[in-house]
């Protein structure tokens, strides 16, 4: 009995057994002949022991051309791949783009659902199957009709549901509506169950669920942009909706103040905020801000120069008062205190809970001077902070250059981890389209409340994978 005891102690100690995988988003990725990986806006999904990836073959065209086809490749291991052949034979002739497959649990099938144009811009999707996920995929239905279909539909995400429900998201053509579409118990049709419109003018979307929280991340239209398209965040607690828009996790909140967060109050040159502007606070890692000290310099004062009749030599100081609001509801603190020192104010604000989202801080109304000089500001997250000054700019620079593909789910030593991809259309330096690189991002980083933190450029990083 003891050493059975001991044995089944021994099994729960072994750790789960891992493959780690190193990725790399500055050189190209190769297949196991050395041959650069031409394959584009689809996705990465496991099937089996394998990891299967799904793209659109582009070679040297403009990527607008009936030159256009459906490839896949497999690896044990996200690094070494192979490639396993064209996806669909004898496929109308056609422009073909967003290829995705999913598997049937109940009937033992492998679904391809994908857009092709047989004239630009008459869009409508076709479904494929196969017993095997590296096919050949057998045409079930080249005109497959959505709810959109009269205007055209475009790029496309399929999501299968822990029920092994699937749905579709995709946009139409015409003003590029974004729904969400209930799919038969085949996964080869609409039921045309449908959410409403969640976003016009976006394109390649993409779904999955976490926590119990359905995430769908899109943006606006691209169209092999080199700038590369931002990654709106829309969640919902079902998957047919209503959906809330989040954040975009892929575009800049504004322009960077990095003065703002390098640790020194005198010695740089205060940062002049205007009074109608306002900041936005990140983390720099999963964490939450329970406290924020905002330093104000206290030169910023009217001077009286040629002033003969004033008697005061100064006039008082003015300490701002700031408001801080997070995803636009306003964040009261439960204490604030306020320190005058002889060059600087030190205001502290602490709040009762822990802020998980980006804060928003703005100049209280009723202060006298059209700018207040920022030394620095701190908060409690001991893995610092990013300062940017809300603008424009929050719907113009991209983090990461790229078109969103597919949100990728792992398994991983760590649990499941999602991976955000995208294609760096222009990037190859050999000018041929089908080299562009894509980009695959560190997994998305959540926080307490199931906001996605913001996209952080990296060149290369390490995964355990789960075996």
């Amino acid at each position: 009995m003891r050493l059975l005891s001991a044995l089944i102690l021994c099994l729960l100690a072994t750790p789960v057994l891992s493959q780690v995988s190193k990725i790399s988003n500055v050189i190209p990725r190769l297949d196991i002949n050395g041959q650069i990986v031409d394959a584009h806006d689809g996705r990465v999904i496991q099937f089996g022991e394998k990891y299967y990836w799904y793209g659109t073959q582009y070679g040297n065209t403009n990527g607008f051309t009936k030159a256009n086809k459906y490839v896949v490749y497999s690896s044990p291991d996200m690094m070494n791949w192979q490639l396993e052949g064209n996806l669909l034979e004898n496929a109308p002739k056609g422009v073909y783009y967003r290829p995705h497959v999913i598997y049937n649990e109940k009937n033992k099938q492998y679904v391809l659902w994908y857009n092709w144009y047989p004239k630009l811009w008459n869009g409508q999707f076709g479904v494929a199957v196969s017993k095997s996920p590296a096919g050949p995929f057998l045409i079930a239905n080249s005109d497959v009709k959505v709810s959109k279909s009269e205007i055209g539909v475009g790029d496309l995400g399929l999501f299968v549901d822990d029920d092994q429900q699937a749905y579709v998201s995709y946009n139409s053509i015409q003003n590029h509506q974004l729904v969400v579409e209930r799919l038969n118990e085949e996964y080869t049709a609409s039921t045309f169950e449908t959410s409403d419109i969640i976003a016009e003018h976006v394109e390649a979307g993409s779904m999955f669920k976490r926590a119990g929280t359905y995430y769908l991340l899109t943006d606006y239209t691209c169209c092999f942009c080199n700038f590369g398209s931002g990654a709106r965040v829309y969640t919902s607690g079902s998957p047919l909706g209503p959906y809330r828009f989040s954040s975009n996790i892929n575009r800049y909140p504004g322009e960077p103040v990095p003065g703002l967060t390098d640790g020194k109050l005198m010695g740089n040159k205060p940062y002049e905020m205007d009074v109608k502007n306002e900041l936005i606070l990140t983390t720099m890692d999963a964490g939450a801000i329970s406290e924020v000290v905002i330093h104000t310099f206290t030169g910023n004062r009217n001077g009286q120069c040629g002033q003969v009749d004033q008697p005061s030599v100064h006039p008082k100081i003015a300490i701002p008062a700031f408001e801080f609001y997070a995803a636009n509801v306003r964040i009261r603190p439960e204490a604030v205190s306020i320190d005058t020192l002889g060059l600087s104010n030190k205001l502290t604000y602490r709040f009762s809970y822990k802020i998980t989202s980006d804060v928003k801080v703005k100049i209280a109304d009723g202060f006298p001077f059209q700018k207040l000089s920022l030394l620095e500001i701190e908060t409690n997250n001991p893995k610092g902070i990013e300062v940017f000054l809300a603008g424009e700019q929050i719907e113009k620079s991209p983090i990461i250059p790229a078109q969103q593909s597919y949100v990728m789910e792992l398994s991983t030593r760590d649990g499941i981890q999602y991976i955000w991809m995208g294609d760096l259309w222009g990037s190859a330096t050999d000018h041929v389209k089908g080299h562009d690189f894509q980009y695959w991002s560190k997994p998305l980083r959540f926080n307490s409340d199931g906001t996605i933190q913001r996209l952080r450029w990296t060149n290369e990083w390490e995964i355990a994978l789960a075996k």
